[in-house]
């Protein structure tokens, strides 16, 4: 990076980190000396410079600035009530090398640190790590301690990650206070993971706060118990499309789950619903660091960059297919269909859509649908808009769209927008539009109406407002929604949605019900036993959060919570949305429960740190299973760095057409021999084909012909080292490979490219 980028970054950051109308102030000067007084002369100004010159002695004192940085660059900003600066010390233009330091500091706390053009080969072979785990660590926790001495006995560290590439390994860094963690009191130290060398640290910290006592908090038993106080479990019927096998067809499976109606924090003291957000709201704090348009301080990389999210207000259409006129002609010419003009002719006399003179058709198209009885099935959408130059409100709305069954002419959904405004509506009459509701559900839904109920909320008073202006403001339309029951048990996604507005206007309707789905008997567990299962399975979190006052003053809070879940509620267990058992994720840390006793436990989770992995069933490794070709060429592009390990897979699908049973080819693909593992390995580096080459590669294999057709993959894995001698002498190419084995040979590859 060259220094007038350093520079733009600083002063741009610094723009953004203000959060007031004066311009930072961007200058280069001596870095032992203090910027010139202005004419005036100002305290403010004393102050100002006096304030700047503590933070870059201090920051001075406990970084080493090399005197070939002789460039120096600074921005200042308010950040919740402190005066947090960014330092940059670069190479002058021209130099033999450019290089840098950046710094940030918030009041006595140093924030941000980068470096660059120090290191050299920080990107470059692949290579296992120089230091061990535990040096990393202890370089991390000694360039902390000089960083800032004052907070480093708060600091727990935790490696999160090395790398094969780029040298640069990772640590994270969490904030305890009193033996309990702090929310977004964290950050990350990136170490050099062959000399130790600190390239980089970014870290939050809340300076100033104040913890209360976590000794006289509520046991975890007792916040189970008031947990139980403060949330419903309720059964819902969940339907997910999953793979038949045995249909070779995706069909609907229907599981019961219990799902929490209250997810919020809970005081540690009291074991009631935390206030946490409720004061903040009411004391006109902010969550954390400001108003959302500026975030913690950092100049040099740009954090705070604050993008406004424009929600769109517009209905999308559904698909359909759309037909040529030629085809168009021919459906209209089907008696079974209804035409464009009985359709227009049917939603004028509709209650709900009351099409009048002015609207006409804009665009149409019919798409038909087969269920899974073959019963075909024809829809029609069609698009009507209001004809009129100077429309306004009292016209009604401008667009008006319905979907419908093209034979009879039902209407299956409807939606109009738009010449409405809604601000200078009546407010809504929740008793009326509800009655509006319920007989437009009665009457477009007939069939189905009598599984649904009406949701609480569709009777809800209205709500009522005041806007910036003081002027009182209210709800002028309401999505009233009846949700399917089935035996005393809702239906989840299965609901009739009818939007009115203060007008008595339906402006939309909906349906999603699932046909010819059987559902399960409601035998469940009771919510006392899914509690207790629960309980069985997952723990609370115990942490401190807060907010801060508009003074800078934080406000913390000591809060349990528990991790958003769903319980099957016939078998207790802890499950995904739908129902299906939940899986552990390969991330970092996985403690495999079938790996303790095995010589290549050591390979397994030193592999697990350079985010290389095997796909993994829950939290069992099976070491001892074979591992399948496609798992092994993924786990040697991981390893090497994105080095595609080329193998031609047989197709077992194609195969399967010609022969239905393919076991011996499904078995085939399932297993990796040496001998294909040779193959993909060396064809990561023979990209010209030279292993195909006959009769010029020497073998060191008994039990391998120089004839053998992979004669010459297996002798580069054997040249690479990726494969050596064996006792006996033998290749045993038709050996299969265990999934521990496969972790093995790659972690013993890069220990001898490490070397």
């Amino acid at each position: 990076m060259k220094k007038t980028t350093m520079k733009t970054a600083a002063a741009v950051m610094a723009a953004m980190l203000a959060g007031t109308a004066c311009a930072p102030i961007a200058a280069a000067i001596n870095p032992d000396a203090l910027p010139a007084a202005t004419a005036s002369g100002t305290s403010t100004a004393k102050k100002e410079d006096a304030s700047m010159k503590a933070a870059l002695t201090e920051v001075k004192k406990r970084i080493d600035i090399p005197e070939e940085l002789s460039e120096f660059t600074y921005a200042e900003s308010k950040v919740y009530s402190k005066t947090g600066y960014n330092f940059n010390w670069n190479t002058p233009d021209g130099a033999k090398e450019s290089k840098g330091i950046n710094v940030t500091i918030i009041g006595n706390v140093i924030t941000e640190f980068s470096r660059y053009g120090f290191d050299e080969n920080v990107y470059g072979e692949i290579r296992l790590a120089k230091l061990s785990q535990e040096e990393i660590i202890a370089k991390a926790k000694e360039n902390l301690k000089k960083l800032d001495p004052d907070i480093y006995s708060e600091c727990k560290f935790e490696l999160r990650n090395l790398s094969l590439s780029s040298r640069v390994a990772v640590v994270r860094v969490t904030r305890n206070v009193n033996g309990v963690d702090v929310t977004d009191n964290d950050g990350v130290i990136r170490i050099n993971q062959d000399t130790g060398e600190m390239t980089e640290m970014s870290l939050t910290w809340w300076d100033g706060a104040s913890f209360s006592d976590a000794k006289t908090a509520k046991t975890e038993a007792e916040i189970q118990e008031a947990y139980k106080s403060l949330c419903t479990l309720t059964p819902y019927y969940r339907i997910s499309d999953e793979w038949n096998e045995k249909e070779k067809k995706y069909t609907p499976v229907v599981r019961i789950v219990y799902e929490p109606d209250f997810n919020s924090e809970i005081d540690a003291y009291t074991g009631k619903a935390s206030t946490i957000w409720e004061d903040m709201k009411a004391a006109g704090g902010e969550h954390y660091y400001g108003n959302n348009k500026v975030t913690y301080a950092n100049p040099a990389t740009g954090i705070g960059i604050d993008y406004d999210d424009e929600v769109a207000d517009a209905d999308a259409a559904e698909a359909a297919v759309v037909f040529s006129e030629a085809e168009q002609k021919k459906l209209d010419q089907n008696e079974n269909l209804l035409k464009t003009d009985q359709v227009t002719a049917l939603m004028k006399k509709d209650k709900f859509v009351a099409l009048t003179d002015g609207y006409k058709l804009r665009n149409y198209s019919v798409s038909s649908q087969k269920d899974d009885n073959g019963k075909e099935t024809f829809t029609m959408y069609a698009e009507y808009e209001l004809e009129k130059s100077k429309a306004t409100a009292k016209d009604g709305y401008k667009y008006v769209n319905v979907r419908i069954n093209a034979e009879t002419g039902a209407v299956l959904s409807l939606n109009k927008y738009g010449n409405q405004k809604y601000s200078e509506m009546p407010k809504l009459d929740v008793k009326k539009a509800n009655a509006v509701a319920e007989e437009v559900a009665k009457t477009y839904a007939k069939d189905i109406v009598s599984q649904y109920r009406a949701e609480k909320r569709n009777s809800e008073p209205v709500n009522v407002w005041r806007d910036s202006s003081n002027k009182e403001r209210f709800d002028t339309e309401r999505r009233f929604v009846f949700s399917r029951f089935v035996n005393g048990i809702q239906v989840s996604n299965n609901e009739i949605s009818v939007t009115v507005d203060s007008n008595g206007v339906v402006t939309n309707y909906d349906t999603s019900h699932t046909e010819n789905i059987t559902f399960p008997a409601a035998d469940i567990i009771s919510t006392d036993e899914a509690f207790k299962k629960l309980y069985e399975q997952r723990d609370f979190n115990k942490y401190y959060n807060g907010w801060i006052t508009k003074d800078g003053v934080f406000k913390t809070y000591l809060l349990y919570d528990i991790d958003r879940f769903y319980i099957n509620a016939k078998t207790g267990k802890l499950c995904n949305w739908n129902g299906n058992a939940a899986t552990a994720s390969d991330s970092d840390g996985v403690s495999y429960s079938d790996i303790k006793d095995i010589p290549q436990r050591e390979a397994i989770l030193e592999l697990q740190k350079y985010g290389v992995t095997l796909s993994a069933d829950g939290k069992k490794f099976r070491p001892n299973d074979a591992i399948s070709e496609a798992d092994f060429g993924n786990l040697l592009t991981a390893a090497l760095n994105g080095a595609y390990a080329y193998y031609d897979f047989p197709d077992v699908e194609e195969a399967a057409e010609e022969d239905p049973e393919a076991e011996a080819l499904a078995k085939d693909v399932s297993e990796t021999t040496r001998k294909e593992a040779a193959v993909m390995f060396a064809n990561i580096y023979d990209h010209n084909g030279i292993a195909e080459l006959k009769g010029i590669y020497k073998s060191f294999y008994s039990d391998v012909k120089s004839s053998d057709e992979n004669a010459g993959h297996i002798a580069i894995a054997y040249g690479k080292g990726f494969f050596g001698k064996t006792a006996d002498g033998q290749f045993h190419g038709d050996k299969v490979i265990t999934r521990a084995e496969a972790m093995q040979l790659v972690y013993d590859y890069l220990k001898l490219l490490s070397k």
